[in-house]
């Protein structure tokens, strides 16, 4: 899959394994773009209520 906005070739996303699956985060790009619009931050960083940044691919940093 390639980013529809810059065209990055081969995107990423996060995947997790729980012993009974594979779960999987959005495509993101190192642009921004996100294939979920929550976690698009083309417009700048995003954050929830407990002040976590968000990144692209579906993760979240807790603040510092």
């Amino acid at each position: 899959m390639n980013c529809p906005i810059c065209g990055t070739p081969k995107l990423k996303r996060d995947s997790i394994d729980n012993g009974i699956g594979v779960q999987y985060g959005p495509y993101g790009c190192p642009c921004g773009w996100s294939e979920d619009e929550k976690y698009d931050i083309r417009n700048g960083p995003k954050f929830t209520t407990c002040n976590y940044r968000l990144d692209q691919w579906g993760g979240a940093t807790p603040p510092c």
